[in-house]
Formats: structure tokens, sequence, C-alpha cells
């Protein structure tokens, strides 16, 4: 019995200049979308705020968080992916949607890559962290690896830090330079939001 090619799924922009523009999803094996009702409600929580800003999604996936933001305003956004596969979807899904706008793309390990990626970043950025779907639980301390992450970052060009997580996670209310200023659960997931 052959063994079937994994399927990708598909989703759209939900708003700004690439509205309902179609985009790849890596194999749901390897990821996973955030929900769309996750995904408007941190738009519409950060509304205005998105427009001519950086921004980073640490583990991007098919990077539709970050597709998201350019279609909405963001003056220039960066995108670490690790797996392969996803990475290619990433890849096609910026050059497919995202014509005439200022990204960059790191492929490799976020915790080892951020540092030297980030050194050309300048003026204000949101950052925006989903851990992998196959580590999400915490098996390998993911989230703490994700605090230190956030901890390391430069107070004065990170204005917000999202985290996307399991809604179980306790979440400190201060991370490095950065206060907690809004938790919102959905599900099983939830989005922790941090400035400073």
């Amino acid at each position: 019995m052959t063994k079937s090619p994994l399927k990708h799924n598909s989703l759209r922009v939900i708003g700004g200049a690439f509205k309902g523009r179609k985009l790849k999803m890596a194999p749901l094996e390897v990821t996973r979308s955030s929900k769309m009702i996750l995904k408007e409600s941190f738009f519409n929580t950060l509304g205005n705020a998105i427009i001519g800003v950086n921004f980073v999604e640490f583990f991007a996936g098919s990077g539709s968080i970050g597709i998201e933001a350019l279609s909405r305003g963001a003056k220039c956004a960066f995108f670490f992916e690790n797996h392969k596969t996803s990475y290619k979807v990433l890849e096609e899904n910026l050059e497919k949607v995202c014509q005439g706008c200022a990204y960059k793309t790191i492929f490799g390990d976020t915790f080892k890559t951020y540092k030297d990626s980030l050194k050309t970043l300048k003026g204000e950025t949101i950052g925006y962290l989903d851990p992998p779907f196959d580590i999400r639980e915490d098996r390998q301390g993911i989230y703490e690896r994700c605090f230190g992450l956030v901890e390391d970052l430069d107070c004065q060009i990170f204005t917000n830090i999202v985290l996307e997580h399991i809604s179980s996670l306790e979440i400190p209310e201060q991370i490095g330079k950065f206060m907690l200023y809004k938790h919102k659960k959905f599900g099983k997931s939830a989005l922790s939001y941090y400035q400073n």
C-alpha cells in the first residue's frame, strides 16, 4: 500500500491590501495555521499600530501572520522558519502575494539565528512568537526558551511582543523589560500581549 502524499491546505488573507488572496499552508503533519478567530482578534487589537512598523514572525510556518501584517501596512517583515517544507511554502506565498513588499526570510533554528539576523533591524518593531505545533505541549521547554528570547530582545526596537500559546500555560506578568498588558483565550490556544 502506497502512502498518500502530504496534503496542503489553503487559507486567505483576511484584511488590508491583499485581502482575499489565497495562501498555501504547509502540511498539517508539520504545522497548523493560527485559528481565523485568533488571527482576526490579534489584528483588531493591534489596529493601526501595525502601519509603518516592522513585524517579526519568529516561527513563521507558511507566514500567514507576517503576510497579514504586510497586507495591513507593516513597513517590513522578517520570517524565521526551521522546517524545509514549511520554508519552501513560506517563500512561495511571499513571492505570490507580497510582490513589492520589504521582507526577509531566515532559514534555520530561530533560537540560533535571531541575534545575528535582527542586527539590521531599525525602527519600531512588533514581534510574534508561535512555537512549533509538534513541540507545543512544552515537551522540550519551548516556552521557557521563548521567554529567554523575549528577554534578550532590544526593548529600544521591540515595542510589542505577542506570544501565541496553549491556554493552560502559566504566563509571567513580566519578561525582562516587557510587561503583560492583555491576555485572551481561544479554546485551547491563547494570545498574551507584552509591551515595554
